[in-house]
């Protein structure tokens, strides 16, 4: 194998997968020595600031790989979008829905050889800003969505969906909606909702298939809003969501849109990626930022 000249970068998060994730540490080390001239691995610590991390890298590495799942993307992505550098994927955390759109969903080789192959897509981005402000690279949860993944958080010793619909059904029984103002594109729309999420990607929270049409390169956000239902109604829709939203599901819509302003009467929970923002919003504008960012992809991608 011919060692490539492309400085890249490794950003490894050990806890990422419920800390099963350093077991692959001497596995990376020995193939990308293989591949390149010039790697590096960086392992992260505890609460380090992995965007910033990511930013001072992006300045001496052409690729900077996150090597983790979504909250790992999360952080590399805002650390260096903005700049040349491209980002590179390694799925190894507990959720991994970033990757199922862009059809890096594979085994670890295979994604390192996607890696050394350095076949390029440009992506776009959502911008959030208001209460919260920063970038999103596959969904954003707000009231439901957020507080289901809010609730996730405590469960420390399982993985994968099993983590997400029991913080999903935590949140349905204790959040029952807001009276919301959400301007789409200028049309204002006025109601209780109980959940808004905003997508670029198809997945999200391991197997909820929420925005089935979404695409990464079509400069569009997938809107998907459910109106306040009731409790029986939001218990049967959770396991359908497996197969996407359904148009007999009453009080849920999907739509595409470029920009979107939220106003709440009460503070909620939201999310970006997964990765907690804050449970005291009540304002966020969200839009779409077109091929934002360069993403190491299948060829045939």
């Amino acid at each position: 194998m011919q060692k490539k000249s492309t400085r890249v970068c490794f950003i490894f998060n050990p806890v990422a997968d419920r800390n099963r994730s350093s077991q692959y540490m001497d596995w990376l080390n020995n193939e990308a020595q293989k591949r390149w001239e010039v790697f590096e691995i960086d392992i992260t610590q505890k609460n380090q600031d992995i965007a910033g991390l990511a930013r001072e890298k992006s300045e001496s590495f052409d690729v900077v790989v996150a090597c983790g799942g979504d909250g790992t993307i999360n952080q590399v992505v805002n650390g260096i979008v903005g700049t040349d550098t491209t980002l590179g994927v390694l799925p190894i955390g507990s959720g991994n829905d970033f990757v199922k759109t862009l059809n890096l969903n594979r085994t670890l080789p295979e994604c390192l050889e996607i890696i050394y192959n350095n076949h390029l897509t440009e992506i776009d981005l959502i911008r959030y800003e208001g209460d919260c402000n920063g970038w999103c690279a596959n969904t954003i949860g707000i009231g439901l969505d957020g507080w289901a993944n809010y609730y996730a958080r405590n469960y420390k010793f399982l993985r994968g969906h099993a983590v997400y619909v029991l913080g999903a059904l935590k949140a349905a029984f204790t959040f029952r909606g807001s009276r919301m103002d959400l301007n789409i594109d200028n049309v204002h729309n006025n109601g209780k909702y109980l959940m808004i999420t905003v997508c670029n990607g198809k997945w999200e929270g391991g197997n909820f298939y929420i925005a089935p049409d979404a695409d990464m390169t079509d400069g569009l956000l997938d809107l998907l809003t459910i109106n306040t239902i009731p409790l029986h109604n939001v218990l049967t829709y959770l396991p359908r969501f497996r197969w996407g939203p359904s148009p007999n599901m009453k009080g849920v819509k999907s739509r595409k849109c470029k920009r979107l302003e939220v106003t709440s009467d009460i503070p909620l929970a939201v999310h970006s990626d997964g990765e907690h923002l804050s449970k005291n919003v009540t304002s966020l504008t969200l839009s779409v930022k077109k091929k934002m960012l360069s993403v190491l992809t299948p060829g045939n991608y």
